[in-house]
C-alpha cells in the first residue's frame, strides 16, 4: 500500500508535469501558428488577379520577333482547355482534389509518417490549391523546405479555398503553372512543344504537360525525351486508374511518339524591338511587357537580316584594311573605340519601317543610332538646297558660277571644276560644295530649312551657310524618311512602326496611324527625283547601283563630313527608301580617301540588290501634268538650236514658267551665227 501510495501521487504529478507541457506545446503552436498566419498573404485580391502574360512582338509576316517577358504565358478560360488535359493534372498532382478544402489530410499524415521514418522534410503532400498559393505568392511563400512554409502554404490554401470555387482555383493553377522553358500555363507550353491549343491535346501530349510540374528541368521533352516518356507514361497510368481515360486510350498513348515541334526562334532585330517596347509604354504603360499583348509591327524579316549582315561584313572589311587605310583599329570591345553603322530602310509610300539595324552588335552597345543619335548630314542635306532652289523657280538647266569668289563662305571644292560655271544638275551630281553654298545663300538659308522641315527634318537647324553643306545635326531615321517626297511624288512620311496591337483576349486596341503630309509640289518632287537619279547613274552615288536590275529606278545622294568622320548614302525606289551611315560614336576620321560614295553606297547596293532579286520593278517615275520637256544647250543653259553639237545637248524638265526663254547663246542662228561669233572673236 505503501509502494502504491507513493506512486500514485508520483504519477499524478508526471501526468500533470506532462498534461501542462503538451498545453504549453500546443499553444506555443497556436501562437506559432497564428504568427505565420499574421504574415501570409491576403488572398482576397485573387478574385482579381489576371496572371501576367509575355507581350509579343511579331514581325509584318506574323512571325515572333521577340517576347518583351521572360514569362511565356497565354491566359485560357478553363473551358478552353481539353477536359482530359484538366483530368491529367488532377490524377497525377491532387487526385482528391474536390474532396479536400485546401489540405489533404490523408497525403499530409502519410508523407509525415515518411519524413519522419527518414528524419526528412522531402515528402511532398502539396495540394493543386497549395501550388497555387505559392506560385502565386512566390516573394511571400518560399521553396525553401522548412515547416514554417509548409504551414503558411496550407494556412493560405484553406483560405484560397473560402473565396474561390474549385473551377476558379483549377483555372488560375492551369494558367499559373511553369512548364519548362520559358513556358508558364499549359496553353503556353501546349504551344511551344506541340504547335497547338490546349483545347486540341491528344491524351499523350496532355500527359507530357501534367509530368512536367514535378521537375521541369529533369523531365524536359526536349533536353531528356527518354525521361519525359517515362514519366509521361505513368502519368498516363494514373489517368486510367482516375477513370480520364480508359486502358484501350493509355494503350495507344503510350505507342506514341513524342513528336515535338521545333523550338520557336525569336526574330532578331533587337533596336528594332527595344524602340517598339519605348512606344509601348508610353501607350500602354510601364506593365506592357506582362499585359499580354500582340504586337505586330512593320519589319520585314528578310531585308532585315539582310540589312544586319551586310552592314557588318561592311563594317569588318573596313577595320580589316580591305577597304583602304583605315585610322581605327579591330574592335576591341569598348564602344568608343569600334566603328559603328547603322541601316534603316523604310515604306516610301507610308513610312513603315521595314528594316532597322542600329549598330553592328546589339551585345556591345544597346544604342540605337537609327533613331536616337544625332549626326551631321554631310552632303546627302543638299538635296533641301536644291529643292528650295526649284521652289524658288531656278531652272535644272540655269548655271551656277563656282568660279567667283562668294562673299560669306568659301567651302573647299576639289570635286567640282572651277574653270567654267555648272548647271543645278551637274552641280548635284557631283556634289559641288561651292554650288551648293551659291545655290544657297541665292534662295536664302531660311528657304532652305524650311524645305527640309516640310520633308520631315524636325532637329534644329543653324541658320548660317555650314548648313548648306550639312553641317546641321539630325536623326538619320528623319533624314532618311525626308527623302521619301522625292521618291513618292511630294508627300512626307512619318516613321511607322506599329501595324495594330491586340489585347489578350485577342481585341484590336491601337492601330498606328500613317503620318502623312503635303511636303513638295508633284513638279519639284519628280524634278528631284530626275537629278538624284544622275547622282546614282553618272556622279558620285554610282556604287549604290552595283548589282542592281538595269531598270530599277533609284535615286540617291551621297554624304561625307569634315575628313570623313560621318559617311553616308541615302537612297530610294518607288518602293523603298533606305539610308546607310558608317562613323565613330565619338567623331573622328576613318581614314584618307573614306567617302560615303565608296564605303556606304557600297551597302545599301548589296542590301537592296538581293532583296529585289526575283520581284517585278517599279514603273518609272514620270512626269506630272504640266511639266515641260525641252532640249537644251547644258554648256550655255540656253534652248538647244541647230548649231549646237550633239554631245552638249540633253532634254530637260521644267516646272511651268521656268524653262528658257532664249535659244542658246553660244550657237544661236546654226552655223551662220556660228561664223559669225567666230570672226568677232578673231578681230575682237
Amino acid at each position: 500500500m505503501r509502494i502504491g501510495g507513493t506512486l500514485k501521487p508520483r504519477l499524478r504529478r508526471i501526468l500533470k508535469i506532462a498534461a501542462l507541457g503538451a498545453c504549453a506545446l500546443l499553444l506555443a503552436a497556436a501562437l506559432g501558428v497564428a504568427v505565420i498566419a499574421l504574415g501570409c498573404p491576403p488572398v482576397e485580391a485573387l478574385r482579381d488577379y489576371h496572371p501576367p502574360q509575355a507581350s509579343l512582338v511579331l514581325d509584318r509576316e506574323g512571325k515572333l520577333l521577340a517576347r518583351l517577358a521572360p514569362e511565356d504565358r497565354i491566359v485560357v478560360p478553363l473551358s478552353a482547355m481539353a477536359p482530359k488535359l484538366v483530368g491529367a493534372f488532377i490524377a497525377v498532382e491532387d487526385q482528391r482534389f474536390y474532396q479536400h478544402h485546401g489540405i489533404d489530410w490523408h497525403r499530409v499524415l502519410g508523407a509525415l509518417w515518411r519524413d519522419l521514418r527518414t528524419l526528412s522534410l522531402r515528402e511532398g503532400s502539396s495540394t493543386i490549391t497549395m501550388q497555387l498559393a505559392r506560385n502565386v505568392f512566390p516573394d511571400r511563400l518560399t521553396r525553401a523546405r522548412t515547416l514554417r512554409r509548409k504551414i503558411a502554404e496550407m494556412i493560405v490554401a484553406r483560405r484560397i479555398e473560402k473565396q474561390l470555387g474549385k473551377e476558379q482555383i483549377l483555372e488560375l493553377y492551369l494558367n499559373q503553372i511553369y512548364l519548362g522553358n520559358g513556358s508558364y500555363g499549359v496553353e503556353a507550353a501546349a504551344h511551344a512543344y506541340f504547335g497547338r491549343s490546349a483545347r486540341d491535346l491528344t491524351p499523350a501530349q496532355a500527359a507530357v504537360l501534367a509530368a512536367l510540374p514535378k521537375a521541369p528541368s529533369n523531365y524536359d521533352p526536349r533536353r531528356f525525351p527518354e525521361q519525359a516518356v517515362r514519366r509521361r507514361n505513368l502519368v498516363l497510368g494514373q489517368m486510367t486508374k482516375a477513370k480520364v481515360i480508359t486502358p484501350k486510350e493509355e494503350a495507344a498513348a503510350r505507342a506514341t511518339k513524342l513528336r515535338l515541334r521545333p523550338p520557336e526562334q525569336e526574330g532578331g532585330a533587337p533596336w528594332f524591338v527595344a524602340a517598339v517596347r519605348r512606344l509601348l509604354h508610353d501607350r500602354f504603360g510601364p506593365d506592357a511587357e506582362t499585359q499580354g499583348l500582340r504586337v505586330r509591327t512593320t519589319l520585314d524579316p528578310g531585308l532585315q537580316r539582310l540589312a544586319e549582315r551586310e552592314l557588318l561584313r561592311q563594317i569588318e572589311a573596313i577595320e580589316a584594311g580591305k577597304l583602304g587605310r583605315f585610322s581605327g583599329k579591330a574592335c576591341d570591345g569598348e564602344p568608343d573605340d569600334c566603328l559603328e553603322g547603322l541601316f534603316v530602310a523604310l515604306d516610301a509610300q507610308n513610312g513603315d519601317v521595314r528594316a532597322l539595324v542600329g549598330g553592328r552588335a546589339y551585345q556591345l552597345s544597346e544604342f540605337d543610332r537609327a533613331t536616337q543619335a544625332r549626326r551631321q548630314a554631310g552632303s546627302t542635306f543638299k538635296a533641301f538646297v536644291w529643292t528650295a532652289a526649284l521652289q524658288a523657280g531656278v531652272p535644272v538647266s540655269a548655271l551656277v558660277d563656282t568660279t567667283r569668289p562668294l562673299p560669306d563662305y568659301a567651302p573647299a571644292d576639289g570635286q567640282a571644276p572651277l574653270d567654267r560655271r555648272v548647271s543645278l544638275r551637274e552641280g548635284l551630281r557631283i556634289s559641288s560644295n561651292r554650288a551648293a553654298v551659291a545655290l544657297g545663300e541665292h534662295v536664302g538659308v531660311q528657304k532652305v530649312i524650311d524645305a527640309a522641315r516640310a520633308c520631315g527634318i524636325a532637329d534644329p537647324i543653324p541658320s548660317y551657310p555650314a548648313t548648306f553643306l550639312g553641317a546641321a545635326d539630325v536623326t538619320p531615321i528623319a533624314l532618311v524618311a525626308a527623302f521619301a517626297p522625292f521618291a513618292n511624288g511630294g508627300w512626307r512620311v512619318g516613321p511607322r512602326f506599329i501595324d495594330e496591337v491586340r489585347s489578350a483576349q485577342g481585341e484590336v486596341i491601337f492601330r498606328e496611324p500613317l503620318v502623312t503630309a503635303k511636303a513638295l509640289d508633284p513638279g519639284v518632287a519628280f524634278l528631284m527625283s530626275s537629278l538624284l537619279q544622275d547622282v546614282v547613274e553618272r556622279g558620285t552615288g554610282t556604287a549604290s547601283r552595283a548589282g542592281l536590275p538595269a531598270g530599277l529606278p533609284l535615286l540617291g545622294k551621297t554624304g561625307t563630313t569634315n575628313a570623313g568622320q560621318d559617311l553616308w548614302f541615302v537612297g530610294a525606289t518607288p518602293q523603298l527608301v533606305a539610308g546607310v551611315w558608317l562613323g565613330f560614336d565619338r567623331p573622328r576620321p576613318l581614314g584618307a580617301g573614306a567617302t560615303g560614295g565608296r564605303l556606304a553606297a557600297p551597302v545599301f547596293a548589296r542590301v537592296f540588290a538581293a532583296w529585289e532579286r526575283g520581284q517585278e520593278l517599279p514603273p518609272p517615275w514620270s512626269p506630272p501634268p504640266g511639266i515641260e520637256a525641252h532640249e537644251v544647250d547644258i554648256r550655255s543653259g540656253g534652248l538647244a538650236t541647230a548649231g549646237c553639237p550633239r554631245e552638249q545637248v540633253a532634254l530637260e524638265w521644267y516646272l511651268p514658267g521656268t524653262a528658257p526663254q532664249s535659244d542658246c547663246a553660244e550657237h544661236e542662228g546654226g552655223l551662220s551665227g556660228f561664223l559669225q561669233r567666230t570672226v568677232s572673236r578673231w578681230f575682237r
